[in-house]
């Protein structure tokens, strides 16, 4: 037998043994949409995205279902009562966080009409700046402004197909053209200048007064110098300053464009939330955090924003830390799971008008705000965003003060698009919102 025949036989082979390790753990997990040979069900456009597809998929199969991501499978979570079961009354078994290969590849590149989204990504960010560096930036600093390119070309690569595919195929990925080969020259450029921040931050700590999360962790890294598992090193505070700019940054001025251009498809909306601030705040000040409590109506309105947004980054997959049984089904430690939580804000049996943007959602019957046990924007359990408190307040306090002087008005053909397509047609893109805004005169 020649080489080229050996070869070849190998290749069956390795070939026949994944499809019969795919198809042994298929019978072993909850029923799902039939994967294709190795691909899973990465190109079958009725099945993922997620966001788009959730709907069809839940009739269809019900509030557990797995898809598959290439050969590795993925138990989707679908409905309030099963989401709150896994990430709350079995926080512990779904804490844990797959593997993404591509986040990890990109961490190991170390150094071996006026565009309003830019300016709130900007301002947004400098206050992240402020708690990690304690500083802030100007608005046309060219640093700021490529590492905002840098997260942003992160984040839509993450999200879209190819990233799918480098996950699912991160061996062959590295020697393939693509786009991914820029994004890691990109994060060598920033962990670059974040390592240059933390060695001069280390050369003027005082650890009498520090003066920002770089300071803090740098003293707690010295306190553990002798412990050979320490977890406070010098890459892990890169990478974690990388990582809240990244869900700090991004997401949160996101989710300040989809306000806006919700204000802007629904005038009556915007006209309430501006008389509320008008009648709370006036024109002498900006609102503060202490004003939320008694501006109920722009509150709930920020909420049903949230939960209106389909596509979040807040569904990244869980993992299972041990085997369990989960509502009838066997689910085997390491298994990824992803609680969709947008069939959370969806679910008719926790709210009125799920298809409805209705702030009235998170409004009593006197107009207090309320809270909602369905109301999951951040995530929850053990693996919850640790930056909510500071995302609800940026929120706030941003959106009261733009709509506080100006009103939103839609342009061009996106003053006949829904609330759904206009959030699709804009979100994690450059480039100018489809939005004129004017001043109001108070």
């Amino acid at each position: 037998m020649g080489a080229e025949a050996l070869l070849l036989l190998c290749l069956l082979f390795a070939l026949l043994l994944v499809s019969l390790k795919m198809y042994k753990k298929k019978a072993q997990l909850p029923p799902g949409p039939t994967p294709w040979f190795l691909l899973g069900n990465l190109l079958q456009k009725d099945v993922l995205p997620l966001s788009k597809n959730y709907a069809k998929l839940f009739e269809k199969w019900g509030p557990i279902f797995t898809v598959w991501m290439g050969p590795k499978p993925m138990v989707v979570l679908c409905g309030y009562e099963v989401v709150k079961d896994a990430l709350l009354d079995h926080a512990e078994e779904f804490s844990g966080r797959p593997v993404l290969p591509f986040s990890d590849a990109v961490n190991r590149y170390k150094g071996q009409a006026f565009d309003l989204r830019k300016y709130t990504r900007i301002a947004i960010s400098n206050v992240i700046c402020s708690v990690v560096f304690g500083s802030r930036f100007e608005y046309k600093d060219q640093v700021l402004q490529e590492m905002l390119r840098i997260i942003e070309d992160f984040v839509s690569y993450l999200v879209s197909y190819m990233g799918q595919i480098y996950n699912v195929f991160p061996k062959i990925m590295p020697y393939l053209p693509g786009q991914h080969k820029k994004i890691f020259g990109d994060f060598e450029k920033m962990y670059a200048f974040i390592n240059e921040k933390v060695e001069s931050h280390r050369e003027t700590l005082d650890y009498q007064d520090p003066r920002d999360y770089i300071d803090c962790f740098l003293m707690k890294s010295e306190k553990e110098q002798t412990d050979p598992e320490a977890i406070y090193t010098i890459e892990e505070l890169i990478i974690s300053v990388q990582e809240l700019f990244i869900a700090g940054s991004l997401s949160t001025s996101e989710v300040l464009a989809c306000a806006l251009l919700v204000m802007a498809r629904l005038p009556h909306i915007q006209e309430k939330v501006q008389q509320e601030i008008d009648d709370v705040v006036g024109a002498n000040r900006i609102a503060g955090m202490e004003d939320r409590v008694r501006m109920p109506y722009t509150n709930a309105v920020l909420h049903e924003v949230h939960r209106y947004q389909k596509g979040s980054l807040e569904s990244i997959p869980r993992q299972t830390t041990r085997p369990i049984k989960f509502q009838g089904y066997l689910i085997p430690q390491g298994t990824t799971v992803c609680p969709e939580i947008a069939t959370v804000h969806f679910d008719p049996l926790h709210w009125e008008n799920p298809e409805e943007f209705d702030p009235g959602h998170f409004l009593d019957e006197k107009g207090q705000f309320r809270n909602r046990v369905a109301f999951m924007p951040f995530s929850a359990g053990k693996r919850a965003c640790p930056g909510e408190a500071l995302a609800r307040m940026e929120l706030f306090l941003f959106f009261s003060a733009l709509l506080q002087n100006f009103t939103f008005q839609l342009i061009g053909d996106a003053k006949d698009k829904d609330i759904f397509t206009l959030y699709e047609d804009s979100g994690l893109k450059t480039g100018d919102l489809p939005l004129k805004f004017i001043r109001r005169s108070i």
